[in-house]
């Protein structure tokens, strides 16, 4: 007799045709679809599955209403009430508390000032990550610097949370006084999964298909995982290669019809496109779904539940595939890719200048009469479709300068001979941007629009943002003045990720039922951060939000520092505190995170290297990072030698800079610098890369500057931060491979140089690996040629 459970023919989905093993699984994934909810509570709520309906007995107030043994037993698990009723235990900081709360139908909890007393320490608990190390926990000078083998486990060797308390990255009381005021802590062990209190005259906890689409609404175990976007490798239950290709509900989905329809826009395009040749339909789709898992996610302006391969411009379509070709590793076809999306570009801007010199060679001189004719006829047949006030002239410009932008993007960070290229089209996308009304105020009420309308309303303003970003970064990388500055820019801020990421009407209907973001003017939330002001209080701030007003804050730098003059008292403390204004924000925003691998997306990780520029910049004379990327060895030492240290100005505000660059480095030194070298190409952004050359640059410069003061006066000439900060970097390199380095030196001012050299060295090692982007490889090789300066100078 054959063992085990006798086999049974389970039917596939009568909706979706997807096979399952047993009929069990079956039934619970066909309710998905009819959404049947045949488990009910007593107090009304309905749930799709019994483990769903447990769950909401365990964790409500349900369980008094059922005397039944099991339930008892349910509720002796239940968490203790000050995590199942969401208060605060006593004398717990309002920071530590809203961890995990996220921006999603949670009231905005209130933060302190800046520049008040950070609370009272709490010993931290499951939803109260542990806090990261500050200066203080080291002992301070660089005699006798032996570390113990449990020191670095104990007070460095952190965990990546899920927030980032304020005392990791607060600047505003001294770096001696820290440890007094939060000594080192130990991490508890995981508890159980916890749920804030239902805001008044909201509904109960969200049912099962609503809970995933809610980050935030329930803290969970850091090793559990987390929805992702499907992927191709999802469907290996079909049989065959068009399976594959048509998976459904991915963005980078291309059927055999829409292949087709791709392929008529090429073949209508071929005098604009010459020899090429669309890739097969398998290296589309995979060079779509190397966009979407690679870049999409930094800059998100596209709508990804709407998006449609073949509904959309050729152009974008083609830039899309050339920056998933490089996700790839395809190099070679992406720029292919990339000629060809040019060439369409090129050719769209050619017919609209020979259209519009065509009207001029018609009209008549000027006079009142010829102007008034020309009004009644400003809507001709000739009129390009940009130029018509319709909804598909609208989209065709809205698509092509989303196009521009990608394009813009891959030739700046791309080998050098495309980087010229790049500074020539950021001219042409801001007349596009412009065209579209980045000037003009877009205040909606999502009460009056439909999930589409909302949908094309939220893309627009995205593209229009995400274009005064890319400018922004041109500007610190090139180190040339940004084509669109914020006084220009009169849109709101953006809607928050799971508001943007809701896959249909139903979905968004329940996070707008539960969101509590309100419109904001991107420039008067700016502008509030400059005056101190909290701008939590009115709620939370989504995550594209933070990232988009430290950029207003590092462009504020960038004119600041025009001048020429060193920076004002009154203007360095403005932006200081604007910085830590801004900070708050960050930390109360549930996707705000350390870790460059979190599921959480990259938004926050990303806003933490502009923060690191902002500090650096607003306190040395920088800019020279494009300088500092030349391919000239003899160029690149003359700037490391002739770079005049007197310009450093030794002070608590340099020393925030200082800690911000040594923090930058403490990640890679956590998580494995060969590790980071060779994965951060799928999870770090091309800002990180820059960050990284700042923060070089920056430390050699300060440990040369404390070098020469050493050598004339000796380590009392210090002061007690910098002390501890130099202690703090050689911490980081007796954590590498590099710690035999440091023992060579045969006096203090010796060491401190040779210091510089191996943290410069270890920066070099971050960015020695494979890299989409031709741009972390030339920030690599001139962050070694710092360190052989370095080390020649020994």
């Amino acid at each position: 007799m054959a063992r085990g459970r006798p086999k049974t023919h389970v039917p596939p989905c009568r909706f979706c045709g997807k096979d399952f093993r047993r009929l069990e699984h079956l039934q619970r994934h066909e309710r998905t679809h009819t959404q049947e909810k045949p488990f009910a509570c007593r107090c009304g709520r309905s749930f799709s599955r019994q483990d769903l309906l447990s769950r909401h007995i365990r964790l409500s107030r349900c369980d008094s209403m059922v005397e039944s043994p099991s339930r008892r037993d349910t509720s002796s698990n239940t968490p203790s009430s000050s995590f199942s009723t969401g208060q605060l235990n006593p004398g717990q900081s309002i920071l530590h508390a809203s961890t995990g709360l996220g921006n999603q139908g949670i009231s905005a909890p209130v933060l302190p000032s800046p520049a008040a007393q950070l609370p009272d320490f709490v010993p931290p608990t499951f939803d109260r990550p542990q806090p990261l190390p500050t200066i203080d926990q080291y002992p301070v000078g660089l005699s006798g610097l032996h570390l113990g083998p449990d020191l670095l486990c104990d007070n460095f060797a952190f965990s990546f949370p899920d927030f980032i308390p304020s005392q990791f990255l607060d600047t505003d009381i001294s770096l001696s006084h820290l440890l007094e005021q939060f000594p080192a802590q130990r991490q508890p062990e995981p508890q159980a999964l916890w749920q804030p209190p239902t805001p008044a005259g909201q509904r109960g906890p969200l049912a099962d298909d609503e809970v995933a689409d809610y980050p935030g609404y329930l803290v969970a175990p850091q090793n559990q995982t987390q929805r992702r976007i499907p992927s191709m490798d999802d469907q290996l239950h079909k049989t065959g290669l068009e399976a594959q290709l048509d998976t459904a509900g991915c963005a980078w989905a291309v059927s055999a019809q829409a292949y087709k329809r791709i392929m008529e826009k090429v073949a209508e395009k071929k005098a604009a496109l010459g020899d090429f040749s669309l890739p097969s339909r398998c290296a589309l789709v995979r060079y779509l779904e190397g966009y979407f898992r690679g870049f999409h996610d930094h800059l998100p302006f596209l709508h990804v539940p709407t998006f449609r391969p073949e509904a959309i411009e050729l152009e974008l379509l083609l830039s899309l595939a050339a920056v998933g070709a490089l996700q790839r590793f395809e190099h070679h076809k992406g720029h292919q890719l990339w000629i060809a999306a040019r060439s369409l570009m090129d050719h769209n801007a050619h017919d609209r200048r020979r259209t519009l010199v065509g009207q001029l060679t018609r009209r008549s001189p000027p006079s009142v009469k010829s102007a008034s004719r020309h009004s009644e006829n400003s809507h001709e047949p000739d009129t390009p479709p940009e130029g018509r006030a319709g909804d598909l002239g609208a989209t065709v410009q809205l698509q092509r300068t989303q196009a521009l932008i990608v394009l813009m993007a891959m030739s700046a960070w791309s080998d050098e001979v495309l980087v010229q290229d790049s500074l020539a089209m950021s001219s042409q996308l801001a007349a596009l941007v412009r065209g579209l009304g980045i000037q003009e105020t877009d205040h909606c009420d999502r009460a009056n629009l439909s999930w589409l309308e909302w949908v094309a309303h939220q893309q627009r303003r995205r593209t229009l943002l995400v274009a005064y970003i890319l400018f922004n970064l041109h500007s610190i990388y090139f180190n040339v003045p940004p084509q669109i500055l914020t006084s220009e820019v009169a849109l709101c801020l953006p809607s928050c990720e799971a508001e943007w990421k809701a896959a249909s009407s139903a979905a968004w209907e329940r996070h707008c039922a539960v969101s509590n973001l309100q419109e904001r003017s991107f420039t008067a939330t700016l502008a509030k951060l400059f005056h101190g002001q909290d701008i939590t209080t009115d709620g939370l701030i989504a995550p594209f939000s933070n990232y988009l007003l430290i950029h207003g804050l590092v462009q504020r730098i960038y004119f600041e520092r025009q001048a020429g003059s060193p920076m004002r008292p009154p203007v360095l403390e403005t932006i200081e505190t604007a910085l830590k204004c801004w900070q708050c924000s960050w930390e109360a925003t549930w996707e705000s995170t350390l870790d460059p691998y979190s599921p959480k997306g990259p938004l926050g990780f990303n806003a933490t290297a502009l923060l690191r520029l902002a500090y650096i910049r607003l306190n040395c004379h920088s800019g020279l990072c494009h300088e500092l990327l030349s391919s000239d060895s003899a160029r690149i030492a003359s700037l490391i030698r002739d770079a005049p240290l007197d310009q450093l100005s030794r002070s608590p505000s340099l020393d925030r800079a200082i800690l911000q660059c040594i923090h930058a480095l403490s990640i890679p030194v956590r998580v494995g610098i060969p590790y980071v070298a060779r994965t951060q190409t799928l999870h770090w952004s091309v800002q990180h890369s820059i960050c990284h050359i700042e923060c070089a640059f920056l430390l050699m410069r300060w440990m040369q500057t404390l070098s020469t003061a050493v050598a004339a006066g000796g380590i009392g000439c210090l002061r007690a931060d910098e002390q501890k900060l130099l202690t703090m970097a050689r911490y980081l390199v007796q954590e590498t491979h590099l710690q035999e380095e440091l023992e060579a030196g045969t006096n203090e001012a010796e060491n401190i140089t040779r210091l510089a050299a191996t943290t410069a060295r270890l920066w070099a090692e971050i960015s020695s690996g494979i890299h989409v982007f031709d741009i972390v490889r030339r920030i690599g090789d001139a962050l070694g040629a710092i360190a052989d300066v370095l080390e020649d100078s020994l």
